[in-house]
């Protein structure tokens, strides 16, 4: 089926600006959103981590390791 182009009746205006100020509208800028203007401060040292005891990083690790064991043999498991 061959496409036939049909032409539209009205033609597009020009919509006025604002009354008020007679001019065309105001452009908004984000300026300071995503460069600001004076950079963040940074903490005056390193970030202090949390002290964690060798027993608590081992329990910690065991743990993990079980539920890593006991996922793969929910998983792997034959019904």
């Amino acid at each position: 089926m061959p496409y036939e182009f049909a032409e539209n009746e009205f033609e597009l205006e020009p919509a006025s600006s604002s009354a008020r100020s007679g001019g065309p509208p105001r452009k908004s800028v984000g300026v300071g959103i995503l460069d600001p203007p004076v950079p963040p401060k940074r903490p005056p040292g390193p970030i202090p981590a949390v002290p964690a005891s060798v027993f608590l990083r081992v329990i910690g690790g065991l743990l993990l390791l079980g539920l890593t064991a006991g996922i793969l043999f929910l998983l792997l498991a034959r019904r």
